[in-house]
């Protein structure tokens, strides 16, 4: 009998008022954090499904207001960000390379820097201000949608989507979904925290961790539920 390679189990999780059930699937080996993300993606879109139901979400492909705003990611998404962009054609990597130097040089031109004095919502405001469009952003909806950020995915509105665009945003009726993504920070170490997507190949090449750390997916996936139920329960960047 061929040996098993992945592992799974049935969870039950209470967050945000919601009790939610998911099968997740992992590896049964040692292998790197980035390696359990689409079980991540998959929990946080059943988080956001519960979250969802029965309310009218206007976000619509095209609608690309939110692509605008700061998307902070933890190491272990930028991991497999690194390694899918690297696993792209030359003249599509090519493409997004400069999308993101130019990125790079807009906010350094602005004078935003990570980490920043600012509070949360002053760095938001200030981010949202300059108009800088997430790398992966084409025609206005996501290139990479299935493999995008998991605080991507727990942003969903159901005012007009016009409103997300407005400098203010007055009137922008987020749906309350439970912040899953927190959990993923430090999921590899205490201290890895979060950057903005934006600057994901200035990352790589100064902050980036060496160190590279494998453990089994159950394992991952135990850490993931312990930052879980200690992470704060208020939205945070």
């Amino acid at each position: 009998m061929a040996e098993l390679t992945t592992s799974t189990a049935n969870l039950t999780l209470a967050v945000g008022g919601l009790s939610v059930s998911h099968t997740v699937t992992v590896p049964r080996a040692a292998v790197p954090a980035s390696d359990i993300v689409p079980a991540l993606q998959e929990l946080v879109n059943a988080v956001v499904a519960a979250a969802e139901a029965g309310k009218a979400v206007s976000c619509r492909k095209g609608c690309g207001a939110c692509c605008r705003q700061l998307v902070p990611i933890s190491r272990t998404e930028g991991e497999r960000l690194l390694a899918l962009m690297a696993a792209m054609p030359e003249e599509r990597r090519r493409a997004l390379e400069f999308r993101f130097h130019s990125a790079e040089a807009a906010l350094e031109q602005a004078g935003l820097s990570f980490p920043s004095r600012l509070t949360d919502r002053e760095l938001s405001i200030a981010y949202f201000a300059l108009g800088i469009a997430c790398p992966f952003l084409e025609e206005e909806s996501c290139s990479i949608h299935g493999e995008r950020p998991l605080i991507c995915r727990e942003y969903l509105v159901t005012s007009p989507a016009a409103l997300c665009a407005t400098s203010d945003q007055a009137g922008v009726m987020p749906v309350a979904v439970p912040k899953l993504s927190l959990a993923a920070r430090d999921l590899q170490q205490s201290g890895d925290g979060w950057f903005p997507l934006a600057t994901l190949l200035a990352w790589a090449g100064a902050q980036r961790p060496s160190k590279k750390i494998k453990r089994p997916g159950t394992e991952w996936i135990t850490r993931f539920l312990q930052a879980l139920a200690k992470a704060p329960a208020k939205n945070e960047l």
